[in-house]
């Protein structure tokens, strides 16, 4: 059975509701209410909607103080906080068109996709609430990744590869962190996960109080407690907030970087992997089975016998490059029904043969024949 779309609805004006009202019922939609900018904060944490509608001018608490427009843009602001930016799509009921465009901008910056004016149009003069309602759930089921349902609630982490590139640093397949340009200093956030992945003599990861953290990333004693505890605070909210909007998944506070016991570490779930610059790996995995006593860990063994046949899932890669299609591995992952790795294992084959490159840019990147490459070029 199709399950009902579900909205917020953020408004105190009792006409209004009334109107709103008459038109979910019509659209077939289920609502919940709120009259506050805290009202609707708890509802949002605690139930997954397809939209949400919003007054601008709604008080803090419900029944305490006066309405005022910046609760209802703070209110915006942490929608894309907890669901993500841009999963739960938002429609701005106002009637403040003194404010201008210099308002809509900054709302849409902020989160909102589409505004509707206070009362409400009837389609031949202004727009009508149903129709935008209609508008923006169209348009943000084509903006939705594949096999995403408007609304889906994130997924906690539960671990992951933290990959370390030349120029990049991936965790569970997403950018993280990338290096500065030729010529400039690494950031402090770059150093500080090199410093924690980095095995000491007994083969474990270390823990860094944040003195030793400061020690290792900067030797001249500049760096003092406080800046590194600044710059691991930066770094977790980063992380964060790119797994939540790229890959819908929530990070705590210790998932990546701990400092349970004994200093900063990196979580024990984590898998370590390096690469060189052509997705190379150059040592073993951290927490993997010891390779085979016939492979080097230091050079790249996976596929890359240029008289070696191809496997079924890179002919089948090759066939969709040649047809122009921009693959990403999460494309692999879900044509074969495979794990990153396995997928990875694939492409790099199909890189370390010249036939296929990456291109960083935009995230999270994308495989594209040599050749067109070539075209471009």
């Amino acid at each position: 059975m199709k399950s009902k779309v579900k909205a917020l609805v953020v408004e105190d004006d009792l006409q209004i509701q009334e109107e709103i009202m008459d038109v979910l019922h019509l659209l077939g939609h289920e609502h919940d209410w709120a009259e506050s900018q805290q009202q609707a904060r708890d509802l949002i944490e605690q139930n997954t909607y397809q939209y949400v509608l919003a007054d601008l001018e709604i008080p803090a608490r419900t029944g305490r103080g006066f309405a005022n427009i910046e609760y209802g843009k703070l209110l915006i602001e942490q929608i894309q906080q907890i669901n993500g930016r841009g999963i739960t799509p938002v429609i701005v009921m106002t009637g403040h068109h003194d404010k201008g465009l210099n308002m809509v901008m900054d709302l849409m910056g902020n989160g909102a996709m589409d505004f509707i004016s206070k009362p409400f149009g009837d389609g031949t003069i202004g727009k009508s609430l149903p129709q935008t309602i209609r508008n923006v759930l169209k348009m943000h089921r084509k903006s939705l990744p594949k096999g995403t349902c408007i609304g889906d609630p994130p997924k906690p982490f539960e671990g992951g590869t933290l990959a370390f590139y030349p120029n990049h640093i991936e965790l569970a397949g997403e950018t993280i962190l990338e290096s500065q340009h030729p010529g400039h200093a690494p950031g402090n956030g770059w150093l500080i996960l090199h410093a924690l992945s980095k095995p000491q003599k007994n083969g474990k990861r270390p823990r860094l109080s944040a003195p030793r953290l400061a020690k290792a990333i900067d030797s001249s004693g500049q760096l003092s407690d406080g800046a590194i505890n600044s710059c691991v605070h930066t770094l977790r909210t980063r992380i964060a907030q790119i797994l939540l909007e790229e890959s819908r998944l929530t990070v705590s506070r210790n998932d990546v970087i701990a400092n349970k016991g004994k200093g900063y570490h990196l979580a024990d779930w984590l898998t370590i992997e390096r690469y060189d610059e052509n997705a190379c790996p150059t040592e073993p995995t951290s927490q993997a089975p010891v390779p085979p006593a016939n492979t080097t860990s230091t050079q790249c063994t996976l596929m890359d016998d240029a008289h070696s046949p191809l496997t079924e899932r890179q002919l089948w890669i090759l066939d969709q490059l040649r047809n122009g299609m921009q693959l990403t591995r999460k494309m692999v992952e879900d044509q074969f029904a495979i794990g990153d790795k396995q997928a990875k294992r694939e492409l790099t084959g199909l890189t370390n043969r010249g036939m296929v490159s990456f291109i960083r840019k935009p995230r999270p990147g994308y495989y594209v024949l040599k050749t067109r490459i070539s075209q471009r070029a």
